[in-house]
């Protein structure tokens, strides 16, 4: 099994993407980091940790705080896009607890324990990840390669016309994450954006009685009548989770991603291509892709 570490702030795309991992057989998921980002850092943790609960049980997976803040200023939330605590739903209280060490500590444990490198799979904005990396080369050797739900690329941005909201969250952490040397695989709205699921093909978009089914199904009918002039429920983040699954679910090209980091064009990614540390996500198997999502979500 491979194993990997996932960073997010859920966020209702970001709880189907760790139902996914909780359930996937070939995934070994060492931790689940927390940051702000689609909701306050004490929203995300609490959901992080009740998902945990409801998909895992007794399963250890430990779930360690991290960033309330980027590396300037302040987050700005998604509540209009995920709901007024970050999901929408109600789930179960929890008796789990945060781990006693915090996102960076967690990270930089698992990363440099054996055997062999992991993968962080990072889903929110990119702070504890450069916080991790920031003055530690021994972590660019222990990661074998972060996989980023971000960027857009040569499409225009959801939060601005030039930037997506992750990267736009925290420029300088992301900037400072592609410009580390560590293989990073960008999944951003160029791929994204093609990878959805319809509201017309629902109520029940995960076909299975499981616990995990039906919340995906309750995250999704939700979202849908919060929000009446949405048709397509974009597989963000659950994208990312199925590249780390399967990575020929995707096309590439190699580069060097730079980040806007001030004025209008914030958060702007800008790939210059023919080298560099940088996969490029650009094409997707849309109908495998759905597939896996759903089949793990179903599970």
């Amino acid at each position: 099994m491979r194993r990997v570490m996932i960073d997010t702030d859920p966020g209702t795309d970001d709880a189907l993407a760790l139902l996914m991992a909780l359930n996937c057989p070939d995934l070994h998921l060492e931790g689940i980091t927390t940051v702000g980002g689609n909701a306050t850092l004490a929203q995300t943790t609490q959901n992080a940790l009740r998902l945990v609960e409801y998909v895992a049980g007794e399963r250890d997976v430990p779930v360690a705080i991290g960033a309330d803040r980027p590396a300037r200023g302040s987050f700005s939330y998604a509540y209009h896009v995920h709901g007024t605590d970050g999901l929408g739903v109600n789930l179960p209280s929890t008796a789990r607890k945060p781990h006693r060490a915090d996102a960076v500590e967690l990270i930089r444990d698992r990363a440099l324990a054996a055997p062999g490198p992991i993968t962080v799979i990072a889903l929110g904005p990119l702070t504890n990840v450069a916080a991790a990396l920031d003055g530690r080369p021994d972590m660019a050797k222990a990661i074998a390669a972060i996989v980023v739900m971000g960027g857009a690329v040569e499409v225009p941005g959801n939060v601005t016309p030039h930037a997506e909201f992750n990267i736009y969250e925290d420029p300088w952490s992301a900037h400072a994450v592609f410009a580390s040397g560590v293989p990073v695989t960008l999944v951003g709205l160029d791929v994204t954006h093609k990878t959805s699921m319809h509201r017309d093909s629902g109520p029940r978009w995960f076909e299975s009685t499981s616990a995990s089914a039906q919340l995906g199904n309750r995250i999704l009918a939700n979202s849908f009548q919060a929000r009446s002039d949405v048709q397509e429920f974009y597989l963000h983040d659950p994208l990312a989770v199925a590249a780390a699954i399967e990575p020929e679910l995707l096309t590439y090209r190699r580069a060097h991603v730079e980040v806007m980091m001030d004025g209008e064009e914030r958060g702007r990614t800008v790939a210059c291509y023919g080298d560099g540390p940088v996969q490029v996500a650009g094409g997707v198997d849309v109908g495998r892709a759905v597939e896996v999502v759903r089949s793990l979500v179903s599970k």
